[in-house]
């Protein structure tokens, strides 16, 4: 009988805690944010991030006691906010323990840490990747409405308005901050979402009308760029001004290597391809180019076609380090260049084209990796369906690496190109995308659309 009752008891424990638990998961005010910022860290899940940040000793602690929905309002511990913290902020390894020790471990109280002395070690470090500058008194204002303003410590205040202007204070703060409560579970993870969604994935400034903004805006508003690509463009343009300086080749390396799919039997060697032609802290624009055609998933030779029409576009062709691989960017429309345009192959590579090479070549790949639908057949029938009773001869010819820009939108695509020529001598040329049918170009007197379409 007493036997019975204990049985009992301890069932009508487990419904009960199995009904909290439920309850809590479906109305805690940040359920919302912890399944997008689950999304977030998906990269070190299994000890499988690519920067390799964290153990998984650490992934481990992090996921028992961070991501349980059952302890969401209990304070994080040291260890465990660390761990968020070198998930959501690109610190460099030689400075990283160092800074975490300082920021978050020089902080706490025990095991835990105050509101206030967490906010102020994250904007610490956030400094050095995505927060630069001072705030006007305009823009402090808000910050400075919260109730409990004047209780923030002098050491931490401007560091929590900061993060206040920022937007990424967690979303338990209306009124007031509570500088001395202990951060909890649920806060961390709500700033960390922030931070990674607001600053770390942010399109970065450029100085005004710069040549590579509006590409820039086209590749954000694709989706197609890698989340850590583009945590590495962020923190490459923290500094606006950055965009016309030569850009360090360890940075270089990060961005191409963040970009590409690299095969996992090239990537321990993908420091030949760039590291290894280090000059004096920089990379030579023709060295550059290696890397980027050497590291895609389907490295390649140029055509005879490409190395012709590379020879054509850029008067120094001949005097880069490695021509072939300069025709092959080419070929796929990593470069632009006409008619004896210089490539510059003995001068260093700059941030701005740095950025437009690796984002370019990131989305080739992304390209690459969508089937073709459409065949010579069907090209030939969408062409002709645009001059249906026309007596005129067709020819349909596959081309890589068209470029079309249109608008602010800069577009690299696979496609037929398919010429009608008339009796009358005139002619009439049809782009399609190969991918999608779509008619990208469709215009008279071909040969000038050809050459820009194909040099762009």
């Amino acid at each position: 009988m007493k036997k019975k009752l204990i049985v009992s008891i301890l069932s009508i424990f487990m419904a009960y805690g199995s009904t909290a638990y439920g309850a809590v998961e479906e109305t805690h005010w940040v359920m919302k944010e912890l399944k997008d910022y689950k999304q977030y860290i998906v990269p070190y899940r299994d000890n499988a991030s690519t920067q390799g940040t964290i153990t998984q000793k650490e992934w481990d602690s992090f996921q028992r006691n961070v991501l349980d929905s059952g302890k969401l309002d209990k304070p994080i511990l040291l260890d465990d906010w660390a761990t968020a913290l070198k998930m959501a902020v690109d610190l460099p390894e030689k400075n990283r323990d160092a800074w975490i020790s300082m920021y978050v471990h020089g902080l706490g109280q025990g095991t835990e840490i105050t509101r206030e002395n967490a906010v102020g070690g994250m904007v610490k470090l956030l400094s050095g990747s995505y927060i630069k500058g001072s705030w006007s008194a305009e823009e402090v204002k808000p910050a400075k409405a919260l109730l409990d303003h004047q209780d923030i410590s002098d050491k931490q205040r401007g560091l929590v308005e900061s993060a206040y202007i920022q937007g990424i204070l967690d979303d338990s703060v209306k009124e007031k901050f509570r500088p001395n409560d202990k951060l909890t579970n649920a806060e961390a993870i709500s700033m960390m979402f922030r931070v990674m969604g607001e600053l770390a994935y942010d399109k970065p400034d450029l100085p005004a009308d710069h040549w590579l903004s509006e590409e820039l805006e086209s590749a954000y508003q694709s989706s197609k760029l890698p989340k850590p690509m583009l945590k590495v463009l962020r923190r490459a343009f923290q500094d606006p001004m950055n965009v016309e300086r030569n850009i360090p080749v360890a940075l270089w390396h990060e961005m191409l290597v963040s970009g590409l799919p690299v095969p996992a039997y090239i990537k321990e060697k993908a420091f030949m391809y760039t590291l290894a032609y280090d000059k004096d802290g920089g990379i030579l624009r023709d060295r550059a180019v290696v890397g980027v055609t050497k590291l895609g998933k389907n490295p390649r030779s140029a055509t005879a076609e490409e190395k012709m029409k590379a020879e054509h576009a850029f008067a120094d062709y001949g005097a880069a380090f490695d021509s072939d691989k300069i025709a092959v960017a080419y070929g796929d429309g990593l470069l632009e260049g006409r008619n004896g345009q210089s490539f510059g192959v003995h001068g260093y590579l700059t941030y701005a084209e740095a950025a437009a090479l690796a984002i370019r070549a990131s989305l080739r790949e992304a390209l690459n990796d969508t089937p073709l639908l459409i065949d010579e057949k069907n090209a030939l029938q969408i062409a002709k369906e645009t001059d249906p009773d026309s007596e005129a001869e067709w020819t349909v010819t596959f081309k890589k690496g068209l470029v079309l820009h249109y608008n602010t939108n800069r577009l690299i695509y696979d496609g037929w190109v398919v010429e009608a020529v008339y009796p009358a001598g005139n002619k009439m040329v049809v782009y399609i995308d190969a991918r999608t049918g779509k008619i990208m170009v469709l215009g008279e007197n071909e040969a000038p659309i050809g050459e820009t379409e194909e040099s762009s």
